[in-house]
């Protein structure tokens, strides 16, 4: 294995795991508290990774309403994702959002109206297929799984993470991926930081035990910083066919560390769902 490569399988990794890390911080940290600390502790390294790059920051003041409009999507998917997080397992988190590329190629065809290929819309069905069984965990006579917040919150977040794709993937073609991503993250740290002020108790986040600490620490050096620089590095280097192969492996990180560390069940039906998505994520990128 090259380096190359070890950098994206990091970044999968970091990205998989950071689901348990999102539940473990929830014990002690409500939902905007927890976005808001990820991305004060993630700003100051990828400030500093961006330093070293010299990454240039030219923007037109169309480039600056993209940015702007991205942070405060980005904001709301945080939001969503972390808050379907506080009703359902890591491990279920995991498997669904897997389904992103899927969220992307439909809110193309709706909003840019890009086509969608035969083998496309199989794999759209196919993956939501996965995703009703993996939710209902196969008892489709019981509508108890239609309430599921959860779970339905992690899919929407799926397309707020299209919808953040979509507007941003231009600007991103212009200029540096990491410098673009740097400037809305910064954006999304001072909405979510604007909401915080005024509703926190701030003496309560210095008494935090220390696995959440360590948690957040994690999830803003790691998952925030280091694991987009790796998969920009990655991406640059191999390109997007060949480096997408591994967003195939978010789920089984995420699972692998859930199940023994937060006690987590993964069924055979889940898993077959698990993989139905994965198989229909893989039929609609492969066509796109």
């Amino acid at each position: 294995m090259s380096w190359v490569h070890l950098l994206l399988l990091l970044a999968v990794v970091f990205w998989g795991w950071s689901f348990v890390a999102m539940k473990i911080c929830l014990e002690s940290i409500g939902v905007m508290e927890l976005m808001g600390l990820r991305m004060l502790i993630g700003i100051p390294v990828l400030a500093a990774i961006i330093l070293a790059k010299r990454v240039k920051f030219h923007y037109s003041r169309g480039d600056w309403t993209v940015v702007l409009i991205a942070g405060v999507i980005l904001t709301a998917h945080f939001g969503i994702q972390i808050g379907g997080l506080t009703y359902t397992t890591a491990t279920n988190t995991g498997w669904i959002i897997s389904i992103a590329p899927a969220s992307i190629a439909v809110l193309s065809f709706f909003i840019l109206r890009e086509r969608l290929r035969r083998i496309q819309v199989a794999g759209i069905f196919v993956a939501t297929a996965g995703i009703m069984l993996l939710v209902s965990k196969g008892e489709f006579g019981n509508l108890d799984w239609l309430s599921s917040t959860g779970d339905w919150l992690a899919l929407a977040s799926t397309f707020t993470w299209a919808a953040y794709t979509i507007l941003t993937r231009n600007i991103s073609r212009r200029h540096s991926p990491l410098g673009v991503t740097f400037v809305i993250l910064v954006i999304a740290t001072v909405v979510a930081w604007s909401y915080l002020a005024f509703t926190t108790d701030f003496n309560h986040l210095l008494h935090l035990p220390a696995k959440a600490w360590l948690a957040l620490i994690f999830l803003g050096v790691f998952c925030q910083a280091l694991a987009f620089w790796f998969w920009q590095e990655g991406l640059a280097r191999l390109g997007a066919a060949r480096s997408g192969f591994f967003i195939y492996l978010i789920p089984l990180a995420t699972t692998a560390l859930a199940v023994p560390y937060l006690g987590e069940h993964l069924g055979l039906v889940a898993l077959m769902g698990g993989l139905l998505v994965l198989g229909g994520v893989y039929l609609t990128e492969r066509a796109g």
